[in-house]
């Protein structure tokens, strides 16, 4: 027979004085129940990871290695009198 282990717990008085401790314990994979008078209210759970898009790849899939028209610099000169 298995036993599974048993869930960590922390009562809502117990949070705050033990919070880096709960931190510990989530940051090793472990999900920490909050209860309030014997009653699970809030779960703390570890974060799942989350890929980064890679925003400058999908722009050049768009537009290629440069978005179509003039540098923003060049507009900006122009508009101030300067050459383009």
């Amino acid at each position: 027979m298995k036993y599974l282990p048993a869930m960590k717990t922390a009562s809502v008085q117990q949070v705050p004085q033990q919070w880096p401790e709960i931190l510990r314990w989530v940051a090793a994979g472990e999900e920490v129940q909050v209860t309030q008078q014997d009653q699970v209210i809030a779960r703390v759970v570890p974060a799942k990871s989350v890929a980064t898009p890679d925003f400058l790849a999908r722009a050049k899939a768009v537009w290629g290695e440069a978005p179509p028209g003039k540098p923003l610099s060049a507009v900006v000169s122009a508009a101030r009198g300067g050459e383009s």
